[in-house]
């Protein structure tokens, strides 16, 4: 038997206990499936087993899935049928024993882990958060593919299947249970024995009763009116939430659409059938790719410092605003006291509002229960003056960004603050080594930027200042990391990097409306394109003024080719500010949202669509380009994870600069140098970095 897999037997009740060698984690790779096969081939011969436990040797980890990279490697449709059915063939051997199974659930239990466990009979987990249970194989573009597609619907009905399967939802060991995903929870330490009882349970009294369904689930569900209505909405919700873009859901509702109800073995050849129509595409091989980049990004170090941990155990937030507010939730969310401090009640009062309203929406949504809520609520406390900051091991400042009132803040900060306090901005695009120089201890000083909703934006920025020490960056990365976010780390220019690229592509959105283009056609260009949402749209809601604001700080860094286009200076002077006040390129009432007639284009643009799209992206490629040529960022894969994670740039095209090689670099100089001659206008001039690119025909991932 292979040292993958290894079966003990006690009082008739076996355990195949899973414990993939010279890993942290158990992944069912072709090798471990093969030897998982020959195991049960010999289970099958035996007949002094009353019952089998699928047990794991990981800590909190039962299996987190299929080997990633073989699913990558495979480029052709038979292939990916094959590799299929291959997996289905082990599990069908799981399900075809004539002895009870149970799948004991320790922790991460996703993908092929999770198919595995619904080939079992029954299906117990530990009571702990590190739990965590689901099919999340459409967000690499494929479908379940080892049964997960047919057997989770069989168990838990149409209805709850659906959407976890369509979202790749991942849930909690509570969730899971209340779904009927699993049968019981035990205790973490206690679970292996705790599921040998309710085997046991089983084999004295009998299998589990059945979960009966209400009236409208039955007809929902069980007859080919109420199915038909449950399978059109599913891909009306999936083509508003994709505009189309993405295939994989599509395949998923089709899949089960003709696979629901069938008892036979077709089922399992369809799901094969559908995989195999998505495991080759380009965008599941994107996907893919960003997962990897996503995974190394967790755990990227990015200087020598050798410390153990943030060391954080207390926070202060100096700025009561909507950051300010935000930023407190979402370290109180991660159980970090924290302090925030302002001037007057009033902003006080709002801060602590905004950190409320973000608890109840979680709260709305079952994301976080009353007391949970309640108890993080606690950990927020507030003030007018500095003493509650004393103790803190971190202090961000949220204030207006103004560099004058930052460098006060931070003057004062640097006379009260201990010395190894991490001093951070939360500054969109001001210098922070300009706030360093007004204080006594410039390496303590850091840039620590968050996107606004803090709570819902995956990235931060964390900026390295003129004089900021390896330790503050890697203790204040480690902290980020704490608190959930994806951390890429950048030099102190001017926008950093996502605003940098990000400002470019909406400013050129305005000019493009200065020469006759409408915002809902500029808007449509980029949906169609897989941003989500339009770029003028986007100002309203940043924020007119807000937007305006980091765009000059761009011009006056960089000169004419951040030139702010005009009709966003009329804008801002008719005080319009965006979806905040109602009114900005639209109006908004609710949630509808209509033109707003102030906005006047002179119409019949020349432009076509196709050099709209490529204008609005080829001005970021160019930028990204610079800032490589400039080190601010230390690779195409940092410009990459930060547009996908800080912009929404579309995951399906795996980033900015892995869609610039795509294109190809040659191609891009040539329309840029077009677009210059057209519009007569400095902003197209190619970068240094791109012709070189260009002349050695060479990628940004070379």
């Amino acid at each position: 038997m292979s040292t993958a897999w290894q079966l003990k037997i006690e009082d008739g009740i076996g355990q195949l206990v899973f414990d993939h060698p010279g890993s942290e984690v158990n992944i069912l790779t072709s090798e471990n499936l093969r030897t998982l096969k020959e195991a049960l081939v010999e289970i099958h011969k035996r007949n002094d087993l009353k019952a089998l436990l699928f047990t794991s040797a990981k800590n909190r980890i039962f299996i987190a899935g299929a080997d990633i990279n073989e699913i990558n490697k495979i480029s052709t449709k038979d292939e990916a049928f094959r590799a299929a059915e291959a997996g289905k063939e082990v599990f069908q051997l799981i399900e075809d024993l004539k002895i009870p199974t149970v799948a004991v659930i320790n922790g991460a239990c996703l993908g092929g882990g999770y198919e595995l466990a619904l080939s079992c009979r029954y299906r117990v987990a530990a009571f702990s958060d590190k739990v965590k249970i689901g099919l999340p194989e459409v967000n690499l573009g494929i479908l379940p593919g080892f049964g997960g597609s047919i057997r989770l619907p069989r168990l838990v009905g149409l209805l709850k299947a659906l959407p976890l399967i369509l979202a790749g939802q991942v849930v909690s060991a509570e969730s899971a249970l209340k779904n009927g995903m699993v049968d019981r929870l035990f205790f973490e330490k206690t679970l292996v024995t705790d599921a040998i009882r309710f085997i046991q349970g089983i084999l004295s009294r009998g299998p589990e009763k059945k979960r009966k369904k209400d009236l409208m689930t039955k007809i929902l569900e069980d007859t080919p009116l109420g199915r038909n209505f449950v399978f059109t909405q599913a891909r009306k919700d999936v083509l508003k939430k994709t505009k189309g873009v993405y295939p994989a859901p599509l395949e998923i509702i089709e899949l089960i659409r003709k696979t629901y109800g069938m008892k036979s073995k077709e089922a399992f050849r369809l799901e094969s059938e559908h995989f195999s129509h998505l495991g080759t595409t380009e965008i599941s091989k994107n996907l893919i790719r960003l997962f990897f980049l996503s995974e190394k990004y967790k755990k990227l170090r990015w200087t020598e410092a050798d410390i153990a941990s943030d060391s954080v155990e207390k926070c202060g937030v100096i700025g009561a605003g909507v950051m300010g507010g935000g930023i407190a939730q979402l370290v109180s969310n991660r159980s970090i006291p924290v302090r925030v401090k302002d001037l007057n009640e009033k902003a006080i009062s709002g801060a602590l509002k905004e950190a409320s309203k973000i608890y109840k929406d979680a709260l709305k949504r079952r994301k976080i229960k009353k007391h949970e809520m309640e108890l993080k609520m606690g950990l927020i406390s507030a003030g007018l003056t500095s003493a509650g900051l004393k103790r803190c091991n971190i202090i961000i400042e949220a204030v207006v960004e103004d560099l004058g009132i930052k460098q006060k803040v931070f003057r004062e900060l640097s006379e009260a603050a201990s010395q190894d306090v991490i001093l951070a901005s939360n500054t969109s695009s001001l210098s922070v080594t300009k706030m360093a120089e007004v204080c006594k201890f410039p390496e303590r000083v850091v840039g620590l930027h968050f996107f606004n909703p803090v709570n819902r934006m995956p990235l931060v920025e964390v900026i390295r200042a003129a004089k900021t020490s390896d330790e503050i960056v890697e203790r204040t990365v480690q902290f980020s990391r704490r608190l959930g976010k994806t951390v890429i780390v950048t030099a102190d220019k001017a926008g950093f990097l996502v605003n940098r690229l990000l400002l470019p592509y909406l400013n050129e959105a305005a000019y493009l409306m200065q020469e006759g283009m409408s915002p809902e056609r500029l808007d449509a260009i980029a949906e169609k394109f897989g941003m989500p949402m339009g770029p003028i749209e986007l100002v309203d809601q940043v924020g007119i003024d807000v937007g305006y604001k980091v765009a000059h700080v761009l011009e006056d860094a960089f000169g004419a080719r951040m030139k702010v286009a005009k009709i966003l200076e009329d804008v801002k002077q008719k005080g319009l500010l965006g979806k905040k006040s109602g009114k900005g390129f639209y109006l908004y009432q609710g949630k509808k949202k209509t033109l707003n007639p102030e906005i006047k284009t002179v119409g019949g643009s020349r432009v076509s669509d196709e050099d709209a799209l490529k204008r609005m992206i080829y001005i970021m490629i160019n930028e990204a380009a610079r800032c490589l040529e400039e080190k601010v960022i230390d690779s195409a894969a940092t410009v990459d994870i930060g547009m996908v994670m800080g912009t929404g740039f579309p995951p399906f095209r795996a980033g900015l600069l892995a869609y610039a090689d795509c294109v190809g670099s040659g191609n891009i100089l040539r329309d840029l140098e077009r677009f210059a001659k057209e519009v007569n206008a400095d902003r197209f001039e190619p970068s240094a970095y791109l012709r070189i690119l260009a002349q050695k025909n060479g990628k940004f991932y070379s």
